[in-house]
């Protein structure tokens, strides 16, 4: 099989491009800063800037601008469609040819949930301590998926099921018996 018919491959392939983006948007301590305050009651043409409330802007270097959009258009281009589509088919291929709608449904609820609890948590961690925790955790995260998809690597594949040869009684190890 080749590489961009591996599901496990193009998974791998695009969460370690996610890894990257996260790494190279860390705010490194190389990088120039640090962040720059939005003036008080002024209006201005500046764009961005961090808050007055938002104290740890004084310690935090800023990620430059290029490496930013680079990385962001780049990185997500590549990472989004190499692991969203093939996760979900690796899933439906592992389920087999049965009635997959509760477990469709489960996985679905997973992203769901997940996608309104990481907005409300990383948001509450840049209010009180800025982005560089939301991507450590982010990091931390993407880390420990490659590490499962590389311990599960070799169960990751699609289900094969054994038939039984015309009509002959099979008794499986569970007692299960096929006819």
């Amino acid at each position: 099989m080749g590489f961009f018919s591996e599901k496990r491959k193009q998974i791998i392939f695009g969460v370690t491009v996610f890894l990257l983006f996260h790494i190279f948007n860390y705010p490194w301590p190389f990088y120039p800063g640090p962040l720059h305050y939005i003036p008080p009651g002024k209006n201005s043409t500046e764009i961005g800037g961090c808050l007055d409330t938002y104290k740890w802007c004084a310690h935090t270097v800023k990620v430059p601008f290029p490496i930013y959009v680079i990385c962001f258009v780049f990185f997500f281009g590549i990472s989004f469609p190499f692991t969203g589509s093939p996760s979900a088919t690796l899933y439906s291929q592992i389920l087999g040819p049965r009635k997959q709608g509760f477990m469709q449904g489960i996985h679905s609820f997973g992203g769901s949930i997940a996608q309104f609890v990481a907005p409300i948590l990383s948001t509450y961690l840049f209010q009180i301590s800025g982005y560089q925790y939301v991507m450590v955790i982010q990091i931390c995260t993407l880390s420990i998926a490659l590490i499962l998809m590389a311990i599960f690597y070799q169960r990751l594949v699609p289900l094969e099921i054994k038939h039984v040869e015309d009509k002959q009684e099979n008794t499986y190890t569970d007692g299960v018996t096929r006819m």
